[in-house]
């Protein structure tokens, strides 16, 4: 049988240092090795780099897929469910800070039930008697009369309360993030 060939790693040394010096055959496959490693790392990295793009790409998708969609559940008409409270809001705007500038109200009925679904009456109410105005004092009795937005459209706040919102346009419930009302109608 032929045993394999031991050739030594390293031969001598010709300037006679007493040092070892590695084969010529030895240096280029080493060599071949280190050039095939560094190729196959840049290949890993690109290709790490690519799915990773991927990845995060397709995250994005999920994370506006599924805003939407809660987008599109929770600003569906509702119904209001907290009838014991009416905002009136300023403006068809938000404010800096994300919030409804505006006022509100507790009403309820004679025999106790709420009337909350009425919030464009007790709104142009308080539109009539200046309480939007900013220099509306709650203690005086000479407070001037406010004027009253043409058109109010209401809309249901994230607490089940009735908002009325000073506007004529019907898209104002969602450009405020508030979900439009829910009339019963059916429709």
């Amino acid at each position: 049988m032929n045993e394999p060939k031991n050739e030594p790693l390293f031969s001598a040394n010709s300037n006679n240092t007493g040092a070892p010096e590695m084969r010529p055959e030895r240096a280029v496959a080493i060599r071949s090795l280190v050039l095939q490693q560094v190729a196959e790392s840049r290949e890993k990295k690109a290709r790490w780099r690519r799915n990773r793009w991927f990845a995060w790409g397709g995250v994005g998708v999920l994370v506006v897929g599924i805003g939407a969609t809660a987008a599109g559940v929770v600003l569906q008409a509702q119904m209001v469910s907290n009838e014991q409270i009416v905002h009136c809001l300023l403006s068809d705007q938000r404010a800096g800070d994300g919030s409804y500038p505006g006022t509100m109200g507790s009403l309820a009925s004679a025999n106790g039930e709420a009337r909350a679904i009425e919030a464009v009456e007790v709104c142009t109410m308080m539109w009539e008697q200046g309480a939007m105005d900013p220099g509306f004092d709650p203690r005086s009795t000479t407070n001037a009369p406010g004027v009253v937005p043409k058109a109010f459209v209401v809309c249901v706040m994230p607490d089940g309360s009735a908002a009325a919102v000073p506007s004529a346009e019907p898209a104002v419930c969602q450009r405020l993030s508030l979900a439009p009302l829910d009339d019963g109608d059916g429709e």
